[in-house]
């Protein structure tokens, strides 16, 4: 195997030719598109990182929002119980109240009942006292008498109101 050096030599000057060529013309641009993507995929992850803290920062905000809310509802929730016993007590109250009062009426119609039936039962017994001492004056009474009968009938009415 013989090796002819002149082969050689021009394939190195023709590899050393094309590094030259390559490193005029393709290298910058190559390192250049290269250093482009490179900077690409940093500024690409670099915003990747930002967002997922712009979204962590967002969620935190959000459960933070969440639990806001649910005081919230909470604190209305126990201010509409608070409201409703409140209301409950005035009703109570209220009926108590009207309770009293029909009570009060009652009683007082009640007692308008009383005096009318006591004032009728009064007439009643004077009535009766009349036709009583009419018929007994008829039988000829004298005046002594009668006045003992009249005393005796008007202490027998103040019994009656006592």
């Amino acid at each position: 195997m013989e090796l002819d050096y002149g082969q050689i030599v021009t394939q190195i000057l023709g590899f050393i030719l094309v590094l030259w060529i390559m490193k005029r013309f393709a290298w910058k641009p190559l390192l250049r598109i290269l250093q482009e993507r490179s900077e690409r995929v940093k500024s690409e992850l670099g915003e990747a990182e930002k967002q997922r803290l712009d979204m962590q920062k967002l969620r935190q905000e959000y459960e933070e929002k969440l639990r806001e809310i649910d005081a919230e509802a909470r604190a209305r929730l126990q201010e509409a119980v608070k409201n409703a016993q409140r209301i409950a007590s005035e009703i109570k109250e209220d009926a108590r109240g009207d309770v009293k009062e029909m009570l009060g009426r009652a009683r007082d119609e009640i007692e308008r009942d009383r005096a009318e039936a006591l004032v009728q039962l009064r007439n009643e017994v004077v009535d009766i006292a009349l036709r009583a001492s009419e018929k007994v004056l008829r039988e000829s009474m004298d005046t002594a008498r009668h006045r003992k009968m009249v005393a005796e009938f008007i202490r027998d009415l103040d019994s009656v109101d006592a």
